[in-house]
């Protein structure tokens, strides 16, 4: 059975029964915080005996799931038990041990990735008892969504540049994007008083994202010498290629669907308003000039571009700063002859 993570604490509060949930994706951000929530749930409950197993466990020895699952605590009522790196291989033998388990054990299956002809996948989802929680990477609507909810839930006062500053610089990932936002808690103590954005980027201490907008402008333009000296800096300071990828991808996109309504026949002025978050007074100048330059063919190459690259670089660690680099300075150098005519 599909659920949503809303749903999840509800069915976790009202249940008594032996619940087996999929967790899976490749936010693992999110995976993460999903199971620490769900343990502060059971421990705000009672106590709990937590067992972790690895399915290469399952490969050395094919009755350790069914024996954590059945043996009885001597020290709680409750179980918790986490499978972890499960393979395709498993399905069966899951299936076959969890139909016919006690009550009051919850059983997490955390995996990555999985396409839609997945066998854990399929029988989670199609399952009236067992259920699958998909944990995608953040989109803008995600993010509002949660970030609105740190807001409502602490209590704080952010302006409105502040709450579009964090929805463009939060990660995909959501636990990451959870300890940024802790900084605001631990640093701003006086919760009557706007926030603004100023204030917020000095809680950040923002030279990162500082950085990777000077990296995006100078990309945009073509200043190759200059953005060689950038991308070099971010990634020998240990920024993940794969963020420098996507902090570009969401600019090109933004120009890109800023393009798209200019084509329609629309100013740039009326253009921009569909942009979410909007787009920062103090960078449109330079929004206006990519967006009057850059034709959406070159858009659509160097999005692409970097999403391929995004893939290398998933697929070999090792050689993904080169990846991210090679990638970055070839859209460039296009943007160089753009600016030359």
């Amino acid at each position: 059975m599909k659920i949503k993570e809303v749903q999840l604490q509800n069915i976790i509060s009202n249940n008594k029964n032996f619940l087996a949930l999929l967790i899976y994706g490749p936010n693992d951000g999110l995976i993460r915080e999903t199971i620490f929530n769900t343990k502060t749930l059971l421990l705000d409950k009672e106590t709990y005996e937590e067992i972790n197993i690895d399915g290469n466990d399952l490969d050395k020895d094919p009755f350790i799931l069914d024996n954590a699952l059945k043996t009885v605590s001597m020290f709680s009522d409750k179980k918790l038990v986490i499978l972890n790196t499960v393979k395709e291989k498993h399905v069966d033998y899951i299936e076959n041990t969890i139909n016919d388990s006690p009550e009051n054990v919850l059983l997490i299956i955390k995996a990555g990735t999985l396409n839609t002809n997945s066998k854990i996948r399929k029988f989670f989802e199609n399952s009236k008892f067992h259920l699958a929680l998909a944990c995608y990477e953040e989109d803008i609507k995600s993010k509002m969504s949660y970030l609105n909810h740190f807001i409502k839930i602490n209590n704080l006062n952010l302006d409105e540049d502040s709450k579009n500053y964090l929805l463009q610089s939060l990660s995909n990932d959501r636990m990451i994007s959870s300890h940024e936002l802790e900084k605001i808690i631990l640093f701003y103590k006086d919760r009557s008083k706007t926030i603004d954005l100023d204030e917020i980027k000095t809680i950040f201490n923002d030279s990162s994202s500082n950085t990777l907008d000077t990296m995006t402008i100078s990309v945009m333009y073509g200043k190759t010498s200059k953005c060689s000296k950038i991308v070099y800096k971010l990634l020998s300071e240990g920024l993940n290629p794969i963020s420098i990828i996507r902090s570009l991808v969401n600019y090109l996109k933004r120009v890109q669907n800023t393009k798209i309504e200019m084509k329609k026949g629309n100013t740039f002025e009326k253009s921009v308003t569909v942009l979410r978050p909007p787009l920062f007074w103090k960078d449109k100048d330079n929004f206006r000039e990519h967006c009057m330059k850059w034709p959406l063919t070159k858009l659509n190459k160097a999005i692409i571009t970097l999403l391929d690259t995004e893939i290398k670089c998933k697929s070999n660690s090792k050689l993904a700063k080169i990846h991210c680099e090679k990638s970055i300075m070839f859209i460039a150098n296009d943007a160089k002859r753009l600016f030359r005519s």
